[in-house]
């Protein structure tokens, strides 16, 4: 990703893998166009440049919360143990 749309912190994702970001803090804080709707997918950066696709499950004003699309973690199979 060329430039991400919300920036959020990993030690704030929980286990539903579900995080909250600030419009005003991202890269797109000055993009008057820029209105992320729950269902739309937008892309996610950390401090460290760790790009990530979510979607958008919440919005309230400056407050989006997303879930992260996280490689390999939804469709990984769960292990059993015997």
């Amino acid at each position: 990703m060329e430039s991400a749309d919300l920036i959020y912190d990993p030690t704030e994702v929980g286990a539903d893998l579900v995080v909250l970001c600030w419009i005003s803090q991202g890269p797109r804080s000055e993009d008057g166009s820029f209105d992320p709707q729950p269902s739309d997918v937008v892309s996610v950066t950390d401090a460290d440049g760790e790009d990530l696709w979510a979607r958008v499950i919440r919005r309230d004003g400056n407050r989006v919360w997303v879930q992260l699309d996280v490689p390999g973690v939804a469709a990984a199979p769960a292990s059993v143990s015997v």
